[in-house]
């Protein structure tokens, strides 16, 4: 073949060649990019308390990407506005149905007993309720200083009977007085525990007094913990629950982990702290749900680092809301 023939040719090849990458990156250009899907959730415009009551101003519309939304998000203001808050809403945390409650429905106790717990009373005099210093949502530990007719004074050693128990109510009243108001006597205290634990309590107040020790608020760097959340769900019984969260900040990471270990499940995540769920690995994400120290939530097994390098998990918690949170406050179960 001529040269002139072999130079014609290869100009032309050159040429197709050129003019079929061209169509193909032009047709990839002009592909459109499809957008998700956004809709409108409601969120708290401010941080809402539990059996506040839920207004225009403290509730605000957020945008979110219709993945990301939880099923049970409200979508219209007129569905939360005039009820009350279930639970401790933060700022911007999505609105979800089991966070409302109607009028009236704060004061109902067997909506504030976590599922799978019961509700149980015992009697005390002022020495023995900590000079009536305890209060609603507040932790004690039980102790039990049993009969003994043998003994000089009366009475056995006294022995720790429960630890970290909730309390749910003193009297009647369910909820913490509030700033100036007086705090009143009373000679009954309601606690929360699993059903045989109850059982237990039941059983002991009739074989002698039982006194409250009174679980401080103070986390180990001085911060107020809030413990106004609902009861650790999930677990054998309140023991375990004190083992794991309220002694989080005092044990070192050795006992921690021995502690842990009475965990079932490697795929359960304990947490030493109160934290949020976010709806994605990143400190800018929507916050989800709010869980506190000694919660179990669920590894999905799936990790993301955020732009920091802050590598977040995607879990689930025991109400069903998957999201992420930072490991940077979590405590495995079966460290």
């Amino acid at each position: 073949m001529k040269p002139k023939k072999i130079l014609l040719l290869a100009i032309f090849s050159g040429l197709l060649t050129t003019g079929v990458f061209y169509i193909f990156m032009q047709q990839n250009t002009a592909a459109e990019v499809e957008e998700p899907i956004m809709v409108q959730v409601i969120s708290a415009a401010a941080d809402i308390g539990e059996n506040v009551q839920l207004t225009d101003e403290n509730l605000q519309m957020a945008e979110m990407r219709e993945s990301e939304v939880h099923p049970a998000a409200i979508k219209d203001k007129d569905e939360a506005v005039g009820e009350y808050a279930s639970t401790e809403l933060v700022a911007g945390e999505v609105l979800l149905g089991h966070h409302i409650e109607q009028r009236g429905e704060a004061d109902i106790l067997s909506k504030k007993v976590a599922y799978g717990y019961r509700a149980v009373s015992f009697g005390l005099d002022y020495v023995q309720s900590v000079s009536n210093m305890v209060q609603p949502n507040d932790r004690v530990d039980i102790v039990h200083l049993p009969n003994d007719e043998t003994d000089e004074n009366g009475y056995a050693p006294a022995e720790i009977l429960f630890e970290n128990v909730k309390v749910l109510a003193v009297n009647q009243r369910m909820k913490e007085t509030a700033e100036g108001e007086a705090i009143g006597e009373y000679t009954a205290v309601t606690v929360e525990m699993k059903q045989a634990d109850a059982v237990k309590v039941a059983d002991a107040n009739y074989r002698g007094p039982l006194h409250l020790l009174l679980i401080s608020r103070l986390k180990e760097n001085g911060e107020v913990m809030d413990v106004a959340v609902e009861s650790v769900d999930g677990m054998t019984n309140t023991a375990e629950a004190s083992e794991i969260e309220g002694e989080a900040s005092e044990l070192s990471v050795e006992e921690t982990a021995d502690t842990t270990d009475k965990t079932t499940s490697p795929d359960i995540i304990v947490l030493p702290e109160r934290a949020h769920v976010r709806n994605g690995p990143s400190l800018d994400a929507n916050v989800l749900t709010v869980v506190d120290a000694g919660d179990e939530l669920v590894t999905k097994n799936e990790e993301a680092a955020d732009a920091d390098g802050r590598i977040w998990l995607h879990v689930e918690t025991k109400s069903g809301i998957q999201g992420w949170i930072s490991s940077r406050i979590i405590k495995m179960g079966n460290e």
